[in-house]
């Protein structure tokens, strides 16, 4: 009985963040500023995120690309990490746990990945200012 008021939980927990999320944002809209682009005058690699998740929840998935690119592409990958994880840790599944473990290649490359975007959307020439979010 634990086992599945812990699977219902972990199923409506997403859904209750991203309408909390959604109802919140459209009611006080954007006033969130970033440290570090304050502090640094640079875009660190979160940085339009939230904006980009209010385009997505609104259906405008060019607009979401636009302000944060890295993040749009990586929700179907977090997606599926935390369906591995209800799956490994709440319901007990653990022939699974050796899939969801991270080798030390996959970490290094995702730290590189995120470090590449970091620095690229930081560059103001052309192909690269497309990966920084429009100004506000």
């Amino acid at each position: 009985m634990k086992k599945y008021i812990l699977l219902s939980l972990a199923i409506i927990f997403p859904l209750v963040i991203t309408y909390t999320y959604y109802a919140i944002y459209d009611m006080f809209g954007d006033n969130s500023l970033c440290t570090f682009k304050d502090a640094t005058g640079l875009e660190c690699p979160g940085c339009g995120g939230q904006r980009s998740i209010y385009f997505l929840l609104h259906g405008d998935v060019l607009q979401a690309l636009r302000y944060n690119a890295f993040f749009i592409i990586a929700l179907p990958f977090l997606s599926y990490f935390y369906y591995r994880a209800v799956r490994v840790y709440i319901l007990g599944q653990k022939e699974h746990l050796k899939s969801f473990v991270f080798t030390p290649t996959f970490g290094f490359s995702l730290l590189a990945f995120v470090i590449l975007f970091f620095i690229l959307r930081n560059i103001p020439v052309w192909p690269f200012i497309y990966l920084a979010p429009p100004p506000l």
